[in-house]
């Protein structure tokens, strides 16, 4: 269903729930510095380490910042592409059923064209900075699928609504 079409047989706005892309983009940055660093750190080190004749034990010191910076570009490469495909992302709650915007594209989803809704929610305060305490994949008919995350405003309430109109309450 196109967006025009869909929006008007779904029925009058119930809530806009735009996506924070910028808070997303900030971590990405901080996760990928961590990581850059971590790396120009750990590979010298490593370097040096197993280059020492006298270097005898464990290579913590080696290669705790390597591996915290190959963590830090693992987060932060997938979190600087979400950030960038959600741009201008907002998800409109009609009567209806959902819409999802972006600048160049929008998506219109009648209730019964969702054929499921798969929700997880890590309710706590790392998981709420790092935005992965709501992960809401809408599975749709047609085949294709949406994601609500915790960068969107206000993700649980629009999770839950979504669980109740595809009836799988929680």
């Amino acid at each position: 269903m196109t967006a025009d079409a869909g929006q008007a047989s779904l029925g009058g706005v119930v809530s806009e729930h735009p996506t924070d892309s910028g808070r997303c983009a900030r971590v990405a940055a901080v996760a990928l510095a961590v990581g850059v660093v971590g790396v120009a750190a750990g590979i010298p080190l490593l370097l040096w380490w197993f280059g020492s004749d006298s270097a005898s034990g464990p290579n913590t010191v080696a290669g705790a910042p390597l591996g915290l910076g190959l963590l830090g570009l693992g987060y932060g490469i997938p979190r600087a592409v979400r950030a960038r495909r959600t741009r201008g992302e907002v998800f409109v709650l009609h009567e209806g059923g959902l819409v999802r915007r972006r600048p160049r594209d929008e998506r219109a989803v009648a209730w019964d064209g969702i054929a499921s809704v798969e929700r997880s929610d890590r309710p706590h305060a790392a998981a709420r900075a790092l935005g992965t305490d709501v992960r809401c994949v809408i599975r749709l008919r047609d085949g294709g699928e949406l994601l609500v995350t915790g960068y969107t405003r206000d993700a649980a309430a629009l999770a839950g609504r979504l669980e109740r109109a595809a009836g799988q309450d929680r």
